[in-house]
């Protein structure tokens, strides 16, 4: 699967997701905004890796400040689109809070 249709999929998916965003949980939020590329465990599939660049395990990475968490999902990094405009300021902290759920 080429880069272009993932990041064009992944634009729609989060585009319908938006609405929703509101009333979920933060593993509800995970897996609408995060999962198709992190994976279910906080562990990024190696093609997506591949396509996408360097990328967090969320299971075994030592985690940053969650400022910097903060930031990253708010502003996006890398090839991650910002996620500043779709999810509330609370949404954000509450997927940074689930993260270290995830830590193995």
């Amino acid at each position: 699967m080429s880069v272009k249709r993932v990041m064009v999929g992944a634009a729609v998916l989060m585009v319908f997701a938006a609405s929703a965003a509101q009333a979920q949980t933060p593993a509800q939020l995970y897996a609408t905004n995060c999962l198709m590329c992190h994976g279910a465990t906080g562990t990024p599939a190696a093609g997506m890796v591949r396509s996408m660049g360097a990328m967090p395990d969320f299971a075994t990475v030592v985690a940053p400040a969650d400022s910097v968490w903060v930031r990253a999902i708010t502003a996006g990094k890398g090839k991650m689109p910002a996620m500043g405009g779709r999810l509330q300021p609370a949404q954000v902290r509450a997927l940074v809070a689930y993260l270290h759920t995830l830590k193995k």
